[in-house]
């Protein structure tokens, strides 16, 4: 396998695995929010997709089930990318080490993949053919632009 492209796809799975964490953990905040609404967690898919209360409460089993995987998940991928750093590091570097390490992060990285994956398949089953289309514009900007839609910077 290509070296750049071995790069690249890794800098694209971080990418992919830092917005679905962001969005597992429902950290951010939408200004189009009323201030109660924001106190749910499923405030920022709820007023993107216009959900339901019937469909609030399906969307917060749903992430709750992929929640705790995908926190667990990341803790473990970013223990392996500390060591890949540690092995980095050093002045003699072990090739075979750090390869190893490399598909480690690739396995987690995977995962937390297979998670959104399944997360937008279970969202999608309870929505109307309607709300669909805003769950794939939501969903677009997490697999395919975020964050790299809004950056420059290109590795060569």
């Amino acid at each position: 396998m290509n070296k750049k492209f071995l790069i690249i796809e890794i800098v694209i799975l971080l990418a992919l695995t830092a917005v679905n964490i962001y969005l597992t953990l429902d950290r951010k905040e939408s200004n189009k929010c009323m201030e109660s609404c924001c106190v749910d967690t499923e405030c920022y898919l709820s007023n993107a997709i216009s959900l339901n209360d019937k469909q609030k409460q399906q969307y917060q089993k749903i992430k709750e089930k992929y929640q705790e995987q995908a926190m667990f998940i990341a803790d473990s991928l970013h223990v392996t990318q500390e060591s890949l750093m540690e092995s980095l590091k050093k002045n003699n570097q072990d090739s075979l080490k750090i390869k190893e390490i490399e598909g480690e992060i690739a396995k987690y990285q995977t995962k937390l993949l297979d998670i959104s994956v399944n997360q937008y398949n279970e969202i999608k089953s309870i929505l109307t053919p309607s709300q669909i289309p805003a769950l794939d514009k939501l969903f677009t900007q997490i697999f395919v632009c975020r964050p790299t839609c809004k950056t420059h910077t290109h590795i060569h």
